[in-house]
Formats: structure tokens, sequence, C-alpha cells
């Protein structure tokens, strides 16, 4: 679905089940702990693939990727607001699989290289609240920093993000 994420070479993808521990499928799937990303869950309903979530790690410091502790890895097993508590992402993503008839997840994640992922995680959003006329389902909101709005048109244009440009 999303051109861009074919840019990127380091990536790769790994399955979760309810009884699954997140943090164990994570190291065994080489999700790394020291990269800037974007990652993306998908759910199973049947032998349907929908987008549940996308998410980032890390940002841009001084051009520099600066990941946050744990990387992309930390990140995807850690802690998500699940009304206004922390939650490990690991019960709470088996919770909502039960809830809502979820077979599984599939965790997509993309090591971001030089581009900002706070940037490439508002487009990947951006372009599917386009496609779609809503946020995938476990995303609340859609938001950019205003200090990244040129950062984020050049890189609509460099990257030739046809679907976003104005």
């Amino acid at each position: 679905m999303f051109r861009l994420l074919e840019t990127y070479s380091h990536k790769g993808s790994f399955y979760f089940a309810s009884d699954d521990n997140l943090r164990v499928k994570c190291k065994d799937a080489d999700v790394p702990d020291n990269c800037c990303g974007v990652y993306i869950v998908s759910g199973y309903f049947g032998d349907k693939e929908i987008i549940l979530y996308i998410g980032s790690s890390g940002h841009i410091e001084d051009g520099k990727p600066k990941p946050r502790n744990g990387g992309l890895r930390r990140r995807i097993y850690g802690k998500q607001k699940d009304s206004g508590k922390l939650v490990q992402r690991s019960l709470l993503w088996s919770d909502l699989m039960d809830r809502q008839h979820i077979n599984k997840l599939k965790i997509s994640w993309y090591n971001t290289e030089l581009d900002n992922p706070l940037v490439v995680e508002y487009c990947l959003i951006l372009e599917y609240v386009v496609r779609h006329k809503r946020l995938p389902a476990w995303n609340n909101e859609l938001k950019l920093d205003g200090r990244l709005k040129e950062e984020l048109e050049g890189f609509i244009i460099r990257n030739d993000i046809e679907i976003l440009k104005v």
C-alpha cells in the first residue's frame, strides 16, 4: 500500500498471537534496538488483513537519527496509553485482539535511516486517511510538530508521494 516503504532496505516483520510474549517476538524477529523507524500493525480478520496502527520511534537531531532508548524494538513492545494509563502493549494488543475478534497481528518495521521517522509516520497515516477517509482503527490522532512542516513538504516532493502532493 505504501510505495514509500519500498525505499528502506533494513526492514522486517513478524506475527503476534494473543498468547505470545511481544518482547520475545521482537527479539526473535531481530527488531533493531538501536535505530529510528516506523512500524505498522495489521490485524487479520479471517483471511483479510487490515492496517490497525501506524507508529514511529526516534527523531532527527542535528541532521542525524536519534533513536529512543531501546530503539524500534522497545517502542513496539513497550507501554502505550489506554484510557489514561500506561499499559504494556502485549497486554493491550491481546485484549483488543480478543474483543475485536482478530486472529493474529502482523507487525512490520522499517529503519527510516536518515529520514525523520516522525515525518515518515505522518506521511503514512495521511496517505491512509486519504485512501480510507479515516484514521487506522488504533490511531487516535494525526499530528505533526509545526517545526516539521517545511521538512514534511520537502520530503513529499523528494520522495514523489503523488497522493500527498498539492
